[in-house]
């Protein structure tokens, strides 16, 4: 068996010992001396731990038990560190925290007395008892059935433990038949261990004694004695039948449990010499609750024996042992997945938690300070995979009347209208701006956008006189041009760039166009990032909002702009030749030239590149009057994505990682569940922005839903 150290101890005719050892890439045979010495320390613990349980005697202060409890422990350690033993230790060292299986031939009863099970070796430790029956496979989502025999109770008080039984059948978590008093008798064993639906525990509470050659004996609630031997046929059905342990809580069970074992049944715990009631009950107790919470059943027993040690019963915890079937495996008591899933839920690991905690953390800081390089390149990214979503389910967005924009630049749109501007000129024509006024009548197009910064006087002064003279002829409603914050060569100290005064008392209103965006510390001075998320809200002094033609409309802080949308489709451009022909509420002019203050060029995002291709413009960079038009479109429209809290995601995203590695102990099926919930939670966060404008966060709730379920080992 590959999964533990086999250790069997045989007697040979000429008195010595012979030990076969079998380990993972290791077998031996070896010849040990029999400890004569050891056999003597036991008895002499025992002599002691007889007197000091024996209310007749004289009381022996448990000091004294302890100290000979010690040298028994001492002395059998000792014995496997001779150098006969080398092959053992050998493979103990090899094979760090494998289970050592023991199998002890039955004529060395001295060697069977020993507390082999308390040996300081950080590993499992059972006895093994050979058999040819195999334990055949059962289901695990089902409430445990259990037997319960309550034998002979003269002297005993069993009140305790069989109101416990019966609580936990009260609360649904074991399906509990009793026999007690008369009812237990051999018939009644006979008749119930053949129930239909098998057991999968029995449990006896009583007297019993050791008898080598009958397999024990115990004490029936009727005054009659049953040995194992005897009631052999019937367990082996019972164990074809489902029954996986029998736990003895009685005195000198060995026998018993060795045969109950040998007959097929998987499992038995047992105490190998006489035990005081008190000690039997509150070790039967523990060993109960660590099971029905799903404690697997050596590590029940070793949680066990650690508390009798605690509880000042360090001789009723060399005596406790467990012994196993040569095919069984480590055993759980089946319980339902409701009750499976309750107990993994609250044994949830320490790893978990703290990386719960971590992302939390960064979820936190994400809301408090959305606009970081980090944020917004993954906004970007995340933006980019929106629109590849929208082209495949053919969801492309809200359909409107396009904005025509008209942008000014030196190779084609200036030559269309007649106007020749220097190489060196490093400001938007104004004799261009005046061909576009007098070809685009106020009452065809009422509302006109100049996303021009025209805060320097003594440019172009004849054709900045004949715009202003146009301008105040034309009487336009709605005409307005664009200013921003920062502080021009010609303006004093604190004062804002705004159109001349020649312009603005011919009636040409600004509003100012530096949307606060928060480009960051990490953009350039020559080319800012593309806003994606709104550092303050959109309201009637920006000049996005006053292209909108909305008076009432509102764009919050931290939303975010949905580039996802094709806005080829919602922003229209055209050309000079165009203007005369264009009826219409609204034209927004900009231009291409970048005036060395203030680039109005932005990296494009992501999901704008197939439209910055259809609006035949370079991919490497979007002008800052197509952003405006974004920003006029999506308000006119009432289209943007709120973002949830990433902090409340990532704790949702958290609770459920910590659910699903407690559902699925398994680890590679815990993979399998984890890829479909990450790709299930991602289409339904794409398909929310798609049709509610709500944005969830994905990455750092993903990271935390694998971490969190990943760092749970069982």
């Amino acid at each position: 068996m590959n999964s533990s150290i086999e250790l069997l101890l045989q007697s040979q005719p000429d008195g010595q010992l012979v030990g076969f050892l079998a380990a993972p890439g290791l077998q031996k045979s070896f010849q040990i001396d029999l400890p004569q010495q050891l056999v003597g320390k036991y008895k002499a613990w025992r002599d002691r731990y007889v007197t000091h349980h024996d209310p007749n005697g004289n009381v022996l202060p448990a000091d004294v038990l302890d100290h000979y409890a010690d040298q028994l422990l001492n002395g059998l350690e000792g014995w496997l560190q001779n150098p006969e033993w080398e092959p053992l230790q050998d493979a103990l060292r090899r094979h760090d925290g494998l289970p050592l299986r023991l199998q002890i031939d039955p004529t060395l009863t001295s060697l069977e007395r020993l507390p082999w099970e308390c040996l300081p070796l950080k590993r499992p430790i059972w006895r093994v008892v050979q058999s040819q029956s195999p334990i055949p496979s059962c289901a695990v989502d089902r409430q445990p059935r259990v037997l319960l025999l309550v034998g002979d109770e003269h002297s005993l008080n069993l009140c305790s433990e069989v109101e416990k039984l019966e609580a936990l059948q009260r609360q649904g978590r074991i399906a509990l038949t009793a026999l007690q008093g008369v009812d237990c008798n051999i018939h009644s064993i006979r008749t119930t261990l053949k129930h239909p639906q098998g057991w999968d525990a029995l449990l006896f509470l009583g007297h019993s004694e050791a008898d080598p050659a009958a397999g024990g004996r115990i004490h029936l609630g009727d005054g009659s004695w049953i040995s194992a031997q005897s009631l052999e046929a019937d367990l082996k059905q019972a164990a074809q039948d489902g029954l996986r342990l029998v736990v003895l809580n009685s005195c000198s069970g060995l026998n018993w449990a060795q045969r109950a074992v040998g007959s097929g049944v998987g499992w038995a715990v047992c105490f190998r010499e006489v035990v005081p009631s008190y000690a039997a009950a509150f070790a039967f107790e523990r060993l109960l609750l660590a099971l029905e919470r799903g404690q697997d059943l050596c590590n029940a027993i070793e949680e066990v024996r650690q508390a009798l040690s605690d509880q000042d019963n360090k001789g009723t915890s060399l005596l406790l042992s467990a012994i196993a079937n040569s095919t069984a495996t480590s055993y759980r008591l089946p319980l339902r997945k409701r009750r499976q899933l309750t107990l993994r839920l609250a044994a949830s690991k320490a790893p978990q938690a703290i990386a719960a905690s971590v992302f939390l953390a960064i979820g936190v800081a994400t809301d408090l300070v959305p606009w970081n390089p980090i944020n917004h390149g993954l906004l970007n990214q995340r933006l980019r995979l929106q629109k590849e979503y929208r082209l495949a389910t053919n969801q492309l967005g809200p359909k409107t009347n396009p904005m025509p924009v008209l942008l000014l630049e030196k190779r084609r749109s200036l030559p269309e209208l007649g106007v020749i501007q220097p190489t060196q000129a490093t400001t938007t024509s104004r004799e261009a701006l005046q061909k576009v006024l007098e070809q685009v009548k106020p009452e065809v197009v009422p509302r006109l956008g100049i996303d021009v910064v025209l805060d320097q006087p003594g440019i172009e002064p004849k054709a900045t006189a004949s715009l202003a003279t146009l301008i105040k002829q034309q009487q336009r409603a709605e005409l307005f041009a664009g200013f921003f914050g920062a502080k021009s060569d010609d303006l004093k100290a604190g004062e804002l760039s705004k159109p001349i005064p020649l312009l603005a008392n011919a009636g040409l209103k600004a509003y100012d166009l530096a949307v606060n965006t928060d480009p960051g510390w990490w953009s350039t001075p020559q080319q800012r990032q593309a806003p994606l998320q709104l550092k303050a809200p959109i309201d009637g002094k920006y000049f996005s909002h006053a292209l909108a033609g909305h008076p009432d409309s509102f764009m919050p802080a931290d939303a975010v702009i949905d580039w996802s949308l094709d806005w080829s489709q919602l922003l229209r451009r055209v050309t000079s030749k165009e203007l005369v022909e264009l009826n219409g509420p609204v034209l927004l002019v900009g231009s291409e030239q970048i005036d060395p203050r203030h680039a109005d060029l932005f990296d494009p995002p992501a999901a704008s590149l197939l439209s910055l291709e259809r609006w035949q413009l370079p991919t490497s960079s979007i002008p800052g009057v197509l952003v405006q038009g974004v920003f006029a479109q999506s308000l006119a429209l009432g289209h943007w994505l709120t973002p949830l809290s990433s902090a409340a995601c990532t704790a949702l995203a958290s609770g459920l990682g910590v659910l699903l590695a407690a559902a699925q102990q398994r680890r590679n099926r815990r993979l399998i569940f984890l890829s479909l919930t990450s790709l299930i939670a991602v289409i339904i966060a794409f398909q929310v922005a798609v049709s509610n404008l709500i944005l969830v966060p994905l990455v750092l709730p993903l990271f935390a839903l694998w971490a969190v379920a990943l760092l749970r080992e069982n």
